[in-house]
């Protein structure tokens, strides 16, 4: 069993192309095999967003503070609040992140592909697309 103390954690800005507006990252678990399984409490400042994406095994999202929105190509973005799970499908091509003028944090969790591969991550999303408004509940 390992403990990774809080302060040996570095909060860092992932890759500035996979992401709009200012984000921090702050790692929680990073795969060791046998485990697939990576983990990170992301925080992004008001209008901040990831780019379209998907993932191999699927993603979870669970809602720490802030209001954000989260979008299924093809259907309307969906408001997203504390306390809720996002259960992403495995290749859904996707984004999520804070909702203009709010904070918005979630922990992130998904799997390495059995080839080992991640978040396959693709073109940003547009400013259009962002402003459209997002489906309550």
């Amino acid at each position: 069993m390992d403990v990774i103390r809080a302060s040996a954690r570095t909060t860092r800005q992932p890759p500035e192309q996979n992401f709009t507006g200012v984000v921090h990252m702050d790692e929680i678990a990073s795969p060791a095999l046998p485990s697939r399984l990576r983990a990170a409490r992301v925080t992004f400042s008001p209008g901040a967003r990831t780019a379209w994406h998907t993932h191999p095994v699927g993603q979870v999202l669970f809602v720490l503070f802030g209001v954000g929105r989260v979008q299924e190509e093809g259907k309307p973005p969906l408001a997203l609040y504390p306390g809720d799970t996002v259960l992403i499908p495995p290749d859904v091509r996707h984004w999520h992140g804070a909702a203009p003028g709010c904070l918005f944090a979630h922990l992130a969790m998904s799997e390495l592909g059995e080839d080992g591969g991640g978040t396959q991550w693709l073109e940003k999303v547009s400013d259009a697309d962002y402003a459209v408004p997002p489906v309550e509940g």
